[in-house]
């Protein structure tokens, strides 16, 4: 196991860093980077992502040294940034997956609801491009009740609409996809 490198005046250290000194921070840097990258990497549990949260973490220490405390042990903050931005990212890995996770089932509903329709053969590969191009409120309200899979009348409270308003909406939405992704 590598070892850290030892910062003998780590007050003096930040200091120079908060005036911008970047031999300072190299050394900071050097010091602690391993031992970032294997604490991130328990976390997120992936190299490449956990090399992304230390670079970014150290980017964000040097965009804002003029904040840091030469007073506080510099290993401290960058720990606790470090795990504080790993675990942003897998917030933010976690809420993709759902999100994508949702989409395939809204493909799948929407799917179902178009082949209530007598025609059997729909371009499914265009779903997604047909919801883009439908109008923006159109589009915003069938995302809603498909993607975020919410109710007409939550729909209608949030955008201070009428729920009879929302269901026209999906009405026309649907008729409108289903005449779209129509082959033949």
């Amino acid at each position: 196991m590598s070892r850290m490198h030892e910062i003998p005046d780590e007050t003096r250290l930040v200091s120079s860093i908060r005036k911008g000194d970047h031999e300072a921070f190299e050394t900071v840097y050097t010091a602690y980077s391993g031992m970032l990258m294997k604490y991130a990497g328990m976390i997120v549990k992936n190299r490449d992502a956990a090399y992304e949260v230390v670079q970014d973490t150290f980017v964000s220490v040097w965009m804002n040294r003029k904040k840091l405390d030469p007073s506080k042990p510099v290993r401290n903050y960058l720990l606790r940034a470090v795990h504080n931005n790993s675990l942003k990212y897998v917030r933010k890995e976690m809420s993709r997956h759902s999100t994508e996770q949702k989409a395939a089932s809204a493909e799948r509903i929407v799917i179902s609801s178009l082949e209530q329709d007598n025609s059997p053969k729909y371009d499914i590969e265009g779903l997604i491009p047909a919801v883009d191009r439908l109008p923006e409120q159109s589009r915003r309200i069938f995302k809603m009740s498909y993607w975020e899979d919410m109710k007409s009348m939550d729909i209608a409270s949030e955008l201070s609409i009428s729920v009879r308003t929302v269901e026209s909406i999906l009405y026309k939405a649907r008729k409108r996809l289903r005449e779209e992704l129509k082959l033949g």
